[in-house]
């Protein structure tokens, strides 16, 4: 994926963003804003419509996806979804945080993020639960590899480890 790609996307998210008023709803309404004030999704819309850039702080890996900016937005301005597109763009630039690319790596290896505990099992089996389907770590591959996503996380998989050289 190219620049004209990313181009085009922060073309998209600006104009997503530009009914924005700056009003300050989406930072008091975010939970994470809270506790982590360096997350705070106002700048992220003003960085993309004042600047047309991608903030570089990192900050969105912050956003819990909570939608909370979203519905409380006086304008309606989805910045959840403009996040979530910051993500994508700073994992496509191999800058997705460690325990992003693990998750996912797990994701690939495994099929599933976190396994099927015992007790959920005995649970399922007291209330005459079908038992889960496990996951098929190969139709996780598939879709990684059909998708991109795959490369997306070598290319981050390997920033990590020249990070820590």
């Amino acid at each position: 994926m190219g620049e004209d790609f990313q181009r085009n996307q922060l073309k998209e998210l600006k104009e997503t963003a530009l009914p924005c008023f700056q009003c300050g709803v989406c930072s008091s309404s975010c939970p994470v804003f809270r506790v982590s004030p360096e997350l705070n999704p106002r700048l992220s819309v003003d960085s993309i419509i004042s600047r047309g850039k991608v903030p570089s702080e990192g900050n969105e890996w912050l956003c819990a996806y909570c939608l909370m900016c979203d519905q409380r937005c006086p304008m309606g301005v989805s910045l959840a979804e403009i996040l979530m597109v910051i993500k994508n763009i700073s994992a496509r630039e191999g800058k997705a945080p460690p325990d992003v690319i693990e998750s996912a790596e797990s994701l690939m290896a495994d099929g599933c993020q976190s396994p099927i505990s015992s007790r959920s099992e005995k649970q399922r089996e007291d209330m005459g639960l079908p038992k889960l389907p496990r996951a098929n770590p190969a139709d996780v591959q598939m879709l990684f590899r059909a998708t991109g996503a795959a490369e997306v996380v070598e290319l981050n998989r390997k920033a990590v480890e020249e990070a820590s050289e």
